[in-house]
């Protein structure tokens, strides 16, 4: 049995899909992804074999460039059908995001069976374009539907196996694995003066050349997330599913600043759900103050992080992959 799975934009859509792809063998996968330097670094050290398509997303464009996109999609569907003709997938996962557009259309002209992951706590675009030809909708949060298994977010390995580790060495600080800008501009002079003798360990993204200063460490990408999160006390971060997952499957505090322009604003519900418990502290971009943010962290700075830890923690996610692969092969 071959699987094509449709991943593209950014890491925690593509991690996920990679940790369900682990469960059918790197011979029986196709990946189908779009060609963003940031996605070919990621696929390049998965091992499997990846097609990668000239296509973004549709949302956020100018109207030229929304005159030109179905063109660019008839382009891609053709590319796609010539590598089902080629590959002879038996069935297609649709991780959302516009990759899955092409995957959609692809299954419905050659007749395939068509699964759906929904990473986020709303059902997103695509997704709910392809939801009345799926068998079924796995999801990280509860949505719902009638073709819904509730499965959680796939997490990485690493994950999985992670020890406890006592000894912990920074406040982990990334802004996805693209960073964020709003990070980048506002969070360094704010640590400076910050009421805790914490290190600071700060991923900028790869178009920030931010320099290392006494208690913050910038990097612009972290290879070995697991292992930093391991070692974080508690982590300042966007609130994308896959970071939400990957929180609570170890238990780590989190203060989140949901992304404000985020489609259907399904970042700031994904760090509700997350903090629901007590596990952590949601703030608005858009209401963003310095002074309060100094307190907020010096508060939680204060405050006991094992207590914390207990109400984040959430072990749906760590056999989510096992789980989808194996619904999947029953077909």
């Amino acid at each position: 049995m071959k699987i094509a799975i449709f991943a593209a934009g950014t890491g925690g859509h593509i991690y996920p899909a990679i940790s369900i792809a682990e469960k059918f063998g790197k011979d029986n996968v196709i990946f189908i992804a779009s060609n963003r330097e940031l996605e070919k670094k990621i696929f390049s050290d998965s091992g499997f074999d990846v097609k990668h398509l000239n296509i973004s997303g549709f949302r956020g464009k100018n109207f030229f460039e929304k005159i030109l996109w179905p063109i660019n999609l008839i382009t891609c569907l053709l590319t796609t059908l010539s590598l089902f003709l080629k590959h002879k997938p038996d069935k297609v996962l649709l991780m959302g995001n516009y990759i899955s557009v092409i995957g959609l259309l692809t299954s419905i002209i050659l007749m395939k069976k068509i699964f759906i992951h929904e990473q986020n706590s709303i059902l997103g675009s695509a997704n709910k374009l392809s939801l009345p030809f799926a068998i079924k909708i796995f999801s990280t949060f509860k949505l719902g539907h009638k073709k819904e298994l509730n499965y959680g977010q796939p997490v990485r390995s690493e994950f999985k196996e992670m020890q406890h580790e006592s000894n912990k060495e920074h406040i982990l600080v990334i802004g996805g694995s693209q960073g964020a800008t709003f990070f980048n501009d506002n969070l360094p002079e704010l640590f400076n003066v910050a009421e805790i003798n914490s290190k600071i360990l700060f991923q900028t993204g790869m178009h920030s050349s931010l320099e290392s200063r006494d208690k913050i460490e910038f990097v612009q990408f972290i290879e070995n997330m697991p292992k930093a999160m391991s070692k974080a006390k508690y982590i300042i971060c966007r609130a994308g599913a896959s970071t939400v997952a990957e929180i609570q499957s170890i238990g780590l505090p989190a203060i989140f600043i949901p992304l404000p322009n985020s489609i259907d604003n399904h970042q700031q519900k994904n760090a509700e759900i997350a903090c629901s418990d007590g596990g952590g502290k949601v703030i608005s971009q858009n209401e963003f103050k310095k002074e309060d943010f100094l307190k907020i962290l010096k508060d939680f700075d204060e405050l006991n992080l094992q207590e914390l830890s207990k109400k984040m923690r959430k072990s749906i996610h760590l056999d989510s992959a096992e789980k989808i692969a194996n619904e999947i092969k029953q077909y």
